[in-house]
């Protein structure tokens, strides 16, 4: 199916402006970074609003337009697309102005800009200018002040390279934040392949393969991530993505818990989402039976302070009828806290082993 004949939905992933890369701006193109506050962290995700599949076969083919671009250009200071890129563009484009127009604060806001810039560097090399088709226009053109050629769009090209990057952390983010996991990552490679030291590119990548059960490509991303932060002296993110690798060491050892041969009837399934009214909720992980039965529900947290992750499980273990709760602080699962849901918002601390006798009769 041809990229155009996609729709975009009137309501396009909006909820995820609050982590999107900033809005591109022709007269802020020096300063354009990726800031680490608009990294996602898992435990942030709170507000899961899904969105048409439609909407994900779009991001997806808008994804493999810009890989086919990229990979075909060795020099992204200057990109030259094909007469079919082209036309496919200018419908993708079409549809942004419709859908985005001049809201900046729109997630999809810097593809489009983005989408404008490589349009105009196609027209400029390929279709006749005015000026050749009507050379009465020359004399009016040649006087043309300097200020009006230095802001011409073609100034644009040199910052290409960061343009796509953030293009393609939007992407990702949304794909990720929208379910689709493997295909986020395969944004995150591509814009790492471009510019592999910001640190957002590789926590969002580590998300994504927490998401996929894959921990330890999602330590090493974070460690990666880690280093550069820790390199250009932000404090704040280094500490965030500590948390989260000690957070991701919990995660791993309640799986390995989970993973032992007495528990082999049982499934493991990560990052499920659970709804609480309108709001969706993603757990770290829940133990199912072959029904799919929730059995337990494990909250790992890299701090001591459970109270307000205990509030969490609790209201998961109300709001799903499931009978057993795990709060995890550490890697020692002696030091866990094991709950039983006695129903009516009422529940009592038990030992693991008495879990273990229920679970495993």
């Amino acid at each position: 199916m041809m990229l155009t004949e996609i729709p975009i939905p009137k309501n396009l992933l909006s909820t995820f402006s609050p982590f999107v890369p900033p809005v591109l701006r022709a007269h802020d193109l020096q300063e354009r970074t990726l800031p680490a506050s608009t990294q996602p962290f898992t435990k942030e995700f709170v507000h899961v609003t899904p969105y048409p599949e439609s909407a994900a076969e779009w991001l997806i083919n808008l994804l493999d337009l810009f890989t086919g671009i990229i990979n075909r250009n060795n020099d992204l200071s200057c990109v030259v697309i094909t007469e079919t890129e082209y036309k496919q563009l200018s419908g993708v484009l079409d549809e942004l102005i419709y859908s985005v127009g001049e809201d900046e604060t729109h997630p999809l806001s810097a593809t489009m800009t983005l989408i404008g810039v490589l349009i105009k560097m196609y027209e400029d090399q390929h279709l006749p200018k005015l000026t050749t088709l009507f050379p009465e226009l020359a004399e009016s053109a040649a006087v043309k002040n300097t200020l009006e050629i230095s802001e011409s769009p073609t100034t644009i090209s040199g910052q290409l390279e960061i343009d796509f990057v953030i293009v393609l952390f939007t992407i990702g983010c949304l794909l990720w934040k929208g379910g689709k996991p493997d295909k986020a990552i395969s944004a995150y490679d591509l814009a790492l392949g471009i510019k592999p030291d910001y640190a957002s590119l590789h926590t969002s990548r580590g998300e994504a393969k927490s998401s996929l059960n894959d921990l330890i490509g999602a330590k090493v991303d974070l460690q990666n991530a880690l280093k550069l932060t820790e390199k250009q002296g932000e404090d704040n993110f280094s500490t965030a993505i500590k948390n989260r690798l000690r957070e991701l060491d919990v995660v791993e050892s309640v799986n390995a818990y989970f993973s032992e041969k007495r528990f082999e009837r049982y499934n493991i399934v990560r990052e499920c989402v659970i709804h609480i009214g309108d709001m969706n909720y993603k757990t770290d992980i829940v133990l199912c039976d072959t029904d799919g039965n929730f059995i337990a529900i494990a909250e790992c947290m890299s701090l001591k302070d459970s109270n307000s992750e205990s509030k969490s499980l609790q209201s998961y273990l109300c709001a799903t009828d499931t009978q057993f709760g795990i709060l995890a602080s550490c890697k020692n699962r002696e030091s866990w806290v094991f709950y039983e849901n006695l129903r009516h918002n009422r529940f009592q601390r038990i030992k693991r082993l008495d879990f273990e006798k229920r679970v495993l009769k």
